[in-house]
């Protein structure tokens, strides 16, 4: 460690062109592939007969139980008590489990493409939430025409649908309550949760989600259906093991290496497979009005990341203070 004195050079962001730099721009694509195709396959096990929110419980059951094994195995270190109590309740409770009640419940009649679409909005919801909740957040005016353009993309999504009074605009409102939910949380878990994500962490949060949503899917007029036919023990055993599991460590390797800029870059580059894979698997199509909605979220995103790029790194970004977005 050099001395105070002594000047030290601030280590650059991984680019495309070195090595560490394609590989991690490779992990973020896979990531997109991963989270994005977790939309059309969330709507399959829905079509095949499981109802959302005991789906929801049995997934995130199953990781978190095979998330706790590898904490176990790997003898990852246990944060404190108040750092897991703050992330099951605010990440385990909010940025997964209302996430994953609203997004479950909204799919079932909103196609996974479009509810990969609407989910992009995730990072502009953060960003206006951050601003007026914590105190490092401030927004310029590039950031506040990324979010006028990304919110007028949302606007463009819904209003064909409520003045003709055809699709599901119920449905749609899920799918963005999805999104504005995880976007709560993670604030919440960057203000009252300052330590750094671990698996332990992680762990708390698949099982406080399961443990609420099977509790919910237990009320009156809910359902508690989970035929295990092969549609359904399939889009279960990948969704519990594929975009949970081994997504999450993706984002966290990408989030540590390159700051929360280029790992958020993910939220807009998910609706491409979620919309590809809608279409292959289940003969998903998009109107005319949801592509310039999506065009226009994803135009949002891109000038709010332009902004946040903006801002100097040094070395690897302290994780306890980094932007975090959720999993489908």
């Amino acid at each position: 460690m050099s001395s105070p004195a002594t000047p030290t050079r601030p280590a650059s962001r991984n680019t495309g062109g070195s090595p560490g730099g394609r590989r991690d721009l490779g992990l973020l694509v896979v990531l997109s592939v991963i989270w994005g195709s977790a939309f059309p396959v969330i709507r399959l096990g829905l079509l095949a007969g499981a109802s959302p929110l005991v789906f929801g419980a049995a997934r995130f059951a199953i990781a978190g139980a095979v998330m706790a094994a590898i904490t176990v195995a790997t003898r990852a270190a246990r944060p404190d008590l108040r750092t897991l109590l703050g992330s099951a309740l605010f990440g385990g409770a909010l940025t997964i489990g209302a996430y994953a009640a609203f997004l479950y419940s909204g799919e079932q009649t909103v196609s996974g493409g479009l509810s990969s679409v609407l989910v992009a909005t995730v990072p502009l919801w953060t960003a206006l939430l951050g601003a007026a909740i914590l105190t490092d957040e401030r927004l310029n005016w590039l950031a506040g025409i990324g979010l006028l353009a990304g919110f007028a993309g949302v606007l463009v999504v819904f209003l064909p649908d409520v003045i003709a009074g055809g699709g599901d605009p119920r449905g749609e409102a899920m799918v963005l309550g999805a999104a504005l939910s995880t976007s709560i949380g993670s604030v919440l878990v960057r203000r009252f949760v300052p330590a750094p994500p671990t698996m332990w962490g992680l762990t708390t949060e698949f099982g406080t989600a399961a443990a609420l949503l099977a509790v919910f899917s237990l009320g009156p007029g809910v359902g508690a259906s989970l035929p295990l036919n092969d549609a359904t023990a399939g889009s279960l055993a990948y969704l519990a093991i594929g975009p949970s599991v081994v997504g999450y460590a993706i984002y966290f390797h990408l989030l540590h290496r390159g700051g929360p800029t280029r790992a958020t870059l993910v939220a807009y580059l998910n609706p491409l497979t979620g919309i590809t894979l809608g279409i292959v698997l289940l003969g998903e199509n998009l109107s005319v009005s949801e592509v310039a909605g999506f065009l226009l979220i994803v135009a949002g995103v891109l000038l709010f990341q332009r902004e946040r790029a903006r801002v100097p790194v040094a070395g690897p970004v302290p994780t306890s203070t980094s932007r975090r977005t959720a999993g489908p």
